[in-house]
């Protein structure tokens, strides 16, 4: 068996981005309209995204949670044609001012008949 793993770290400038085209699905029930001010990543992979609304004073503050973020994740990678297998088993872990996508991948082998 050959095992591949490969790490993609998302910055918190690029989980912003990953946010803003998040916002254009249509009929996503999670995101408001309006400028992503923050992202916080938690431990475990979930964020926290703080969003200003046009006219309202404060900001709104979101949580994700880890299969959210991981949705919002490979869509971003989609719209930026970042390859990701099907198959692979996908993971998230925090990292400093930023995320982790962990993907691992599995092929089985084979040998010539004898």
């Amino acid at each position: 068996m050959i095992v591949e793993t490969r790490e993609l770290f998302f910055t918190n400038s690029a989980l912003k981005k990953a946010i803003a085209w998040y916002q254009k699905v249509p009929n996503q029930p999670d995101l408001p309209l309006g400028v992503v001010t923050m992202v916080t990543p938690k431990p475990g992979g979930s964020l926290v995204v703080t969003i200003q609304q046009s006219g309202a004073s404060k900001g709104r503050e979101i949580a994700f949670t880890a299969s959210k973020t991981l949705a919002l994740l490979l869509l971003f990678c989609r719209r930026q044609k970042i390859p990701i297998p099907r198959d692979a088993v996908k993971d998230l872990d925090n990292g400093e001012d930023g995320i982790y996508l962990i993907i691992r991948g599995e092929t089985a082998t084979t040998a010539p008949p004898p």
